[in-house]
């Protein structure tokens, strides 16, 4: 009886872990890329690509590029049509827009009507607002040679810095 109890939380155990990597894997897919997001947010794609987010990947060598700690900072993921996207781009940090990125959220004239139900709706379909812990994520000093001090404060608009969104 022992043996059957012992058995039956193994499985359960690995069909739980197996459900959350099947998860993270799916997540992992669900970047659209920043290209997608430039077609509504151009002022702000054009600030960001002026900013070392934007040309992160470059910034490795050849041999860098194939560590997955540092694909892990200097990239945004793979999107869901299965192209590696290059450099931290705007779901490194606003999360996988594959939901959000619908014009049911994301219309300007939806949005300028009700901000807040369309800001709540995005949150809830995944859009983030990143938050010093976000950012550290990958600014830390731990294993990495390359680490230059990060203060939040100070850093939190070199993402991209905030500029009037484009009339539509």
């Amino acid at each position: 009886m022992r043996k059957i109890a012992i058995f039956v939380i193994l499985m359960v155990g690995i069909f739980a872990l197996s459900a959350m990597m099947v998860t993270a894997e799916e997540k992992a897919h669900e970047y659209v890329g920043a290209k997608k997001c430039k077609a509504c947010h151009k002022a702000i794609f054009k600030a960001w690509e002026a900013t070392g987010h934007a040309t992160s990947f470059d910034k490795l060598s050849d041999e860098e590029k194939k560590k997955p700690e540092c694909i892990e900072c200097h990239s945004t993921g793979t999107s869901v049509k299965g192209v590696f996207l290059e450099g931290v781009q705007c779901e490194s940090c606003h999360g996988a827009g594959k939901d959000y990125k619908s014009a049911k959220i994301m219309s300007k004239k939806k949005w300028k009507a009700d901000p807040e139900a369309h800001k709540k709706m995005a949150i809830d379909a995944g859009l983030l607002y990143p938050v010093e812990v976000d950012c550290v994520r990958c600014h830390k000093k731990e294993g990495n040679a390359n680490y230059v001090e990060f203060v939040y404060e100070k850093r939190k608009g070199d993402s991209h810095p905030v500029v009037k969104e484009d009339k539509k």
